[in-house]
């Protein structure tokens, strides 16, 4: 799939992506995705909806085992995310919410109201959601999350759910809407500071950070696309500094030490089907084979 704007999300009613997107989304950001673009696009394709609003029947299905699930109870995990995909299926009078001031979270219960009950919704349809959740505390307005120091090794980044969870929610935002100068630049600025990292980091080690959660978050990174960005002098000079080490006639080249970390970098740099191994089967660990094969020999053969 192609990187796409909310723009064109809303204009294209893409509520199948959208909704894909929400359920895969981490715990723990999904305040920062409602606070989003990402949140914007949803709440203005669920205001669209009206009730003669036609649905395909895999929308509805959708629509119906979400609303099964919810019936479960919003403390139940994953209920948050399947209470905001559903919204994109369910226009006033197909989901109602019981005390939704008590029973949701607190940056939730706005976007709740004003999509369903301020509008006047019928309360027909899906019965109420259960009121399950404990009340939350009074807060102050969103503020942006707090993700600490960046971890000083890639051992340690590995090991930090916070910013393994920053990381694949800043590839996913930009995919999707490329054009967010404030998501392109703290994406950028994290690639930089991972650079290093994995730069860094003994090169027998990185197989076992691969094994983990830490390699679907790289891999995020190099298909989000922000390769295309025209580079900064401080990318200049470090993709110029990882092509170098991967090169046999400057004394680099696979089989060399550090080649695998710098070759790590390169493909976050280098966009898809710009760069080629050749006989990678031969030069490229196994662990590293499969993902290099997904993304840039795929986009090779584009």
């Amino acid at each position: 799939m192609k990187a796409w704007t909310v723009t064109s999300a809303v204009a294209g009613s893409m509520r199948d992506e959208l909704a894909q997107f929400w359920l895969a989304a981490p715990e723990d950001i999904l305040e920062s995705l409602w606070n989003s673009q990402v949140g914007e696009a949803t709440r203005q394709l669920t205001a669209q909806l009206t009730p003669s609003t036609y649905l395909p029947p895999e929308q509805v299905e959708l629509r119906n085992r979400l609303g099964a699930q919810l019936q479960k109870g919003l403390q139940q995990p994953g209920a948050v995310k399947a209470l905001i995909a559903n919204f994109l299926f369910s226009p006033p009078g197909k989901l109602t919410i019981a005390n939704p001031q008590a029973n949701l979270p607190g940056w939730l219960v706005p976007g709740y109201l004003a999509l369903y009950e301020q509008g006047g919704a019928s309360g027909a349809g899906q019965p109420p959601v259960p009121a399950q959740m404990p009340q939350p505390t009074p807060s102050q307005a969103p503020t942006a999350p707090d993700f600490g120091a960046m971890p000083s090794s890639l051992e340690a980044f590995v090991a930090n759910r916070i910013q393994l969870n920053r990381l694949l929610g800043l590839s996913n935002l930009y995919y999707i809407d490329p054009e967010d100068q404030e998501i392109q630049q703290e994406l950028r600025q994290l690639r930089l500071q991972l650079a290093q990292l994995i730069l860094q980091c003994p090169e027998q080690q990185l197989e076992g950070h691969f094994q983990g959660d830490f390699s679907d978050r790289y891999w995020a990174l190099v298909r989000s696309g922000v390769q295309k960005e025209v580079l900064q002098p401080v990318e200049e000079q470090l993709r110029e500094r990882v092509t170098q080490r991967l090169q046999p006639t400057q004394g680099g080249g696979f089989g060399t030490p550090g080649a695998v970390n710098a070759f790590l970098v390169a493909m976050t740099l280098f966009e898809p089907g710009s760069m080629q191994v050749d006989q990678p089967e031969q030069k490229l660990p196994r662990w590293l084979l499969q993902g290099y094969h997904d993304v840039f020999a795929q986009a090779l053969k584009g």
